[in-house]
């Protein structure tokens, strides 16, 4: 059974890099818009792209050498089929990042900080995410981002 499942995982893994490098450039995830996380008594105010197309998912932050410091990608985990696991990687990333998984209801349930770039090693969250957070390496330690902080944004359905 974890066979299979390892076999699912990583072909997960392999849909995430089908798009050829040519592909890859033509990708554009679209404009921005506001995310807040909540953690404490403090409001964290984001401008984020969206993946929230499959090209856009699969692109993800590949081959950008810097990201603003109050910027990041949130990922429409909801595109990826319910049969298959979910996992994250850095294959041509060239920044590190904090990945912050995000539930139904916009709690942050799992973070990995300062993802490797080019690892293909798989992050894999606890359960299955409804979408996830890509931000600078070191942004959860500096704003003192933690497990159980709220995300409010449109693609959660739960901004004001």
């Amino acid at each position: 059974m974890f066979k299979l499942l390892k076999i699912m995982s990583l072909s997960l893994l392999i849909l995430t890099s089908a798009c050829s490098k040519e592909e890859d450039k033509n990708v554009n995830v679209g404009g921005t818009e506001k995310l807040v996380i909540h953690s404490g008594d403090n409001q964290l105010d984001f401008s984020v792209e969206i993946a929230d197309n499959k090209e856009a998912l699969y692109q993800g932050l590949r081959g950008r050498t810097s990201l603003a410091s109050d910027s990041g990608l949130l990922f429409d985990i909801s595109l990826v089929p319910s049969d298959m696991d979910v996992a994250m990687w850095m294959k041509d990333t060239l920044i590190p990042l904090d990945m912050l998984f995000i539930d139904e209801n916009g709690e942050i349930f799992f973070i990995h900080e300062n993802a490797e770039p080019n690892s293909t090693d798989a992050i894999y969250p606890p359960k299955r995410p409804r979408a996830v957070l890509e931000i600078n390496a070191g942004t959860v330690a500096d704003l003192d981002i933690k497990v159980g902080d709220r995300i409010k944004n449109r693609l959660l359905g739960n901004m004001e």
